[in-house]
């Protein structure tokens, strides 16, 4: 799973909070995304978009990404 490429689907999975904050940071449907470090236990998975790397939590990664949770 890591240095794995996935794609962003829906942002409707999220609530509106954390659904700006990520197309704030330029995240948007259809954009690639790559796992830099994923933690165990479901924990905090890092993102790297355009040279920019975010933490978001596992189950928004999950919704995001349609990994199963």
């Amino acid at each position: 799973m890591i240095n794995q490429q996935y794609t962003l689907n829906s942002f409707n999975c999220l609530n509106k909070p954390t659904a700006s904050r990520l197309h704030n940071m330029g995240l948007c449907e259809g954009c690639p995304i790559k796992v830099i470090q994923r933690y165990p236990f479901h924990g905090p998975v890092i993102i790297e978009n355009n040279h920019q790397r975010i933490g978001i939590r596992y189950r928004d990664f999950a919704a995001l990404t349609g990994v199963e949770a």
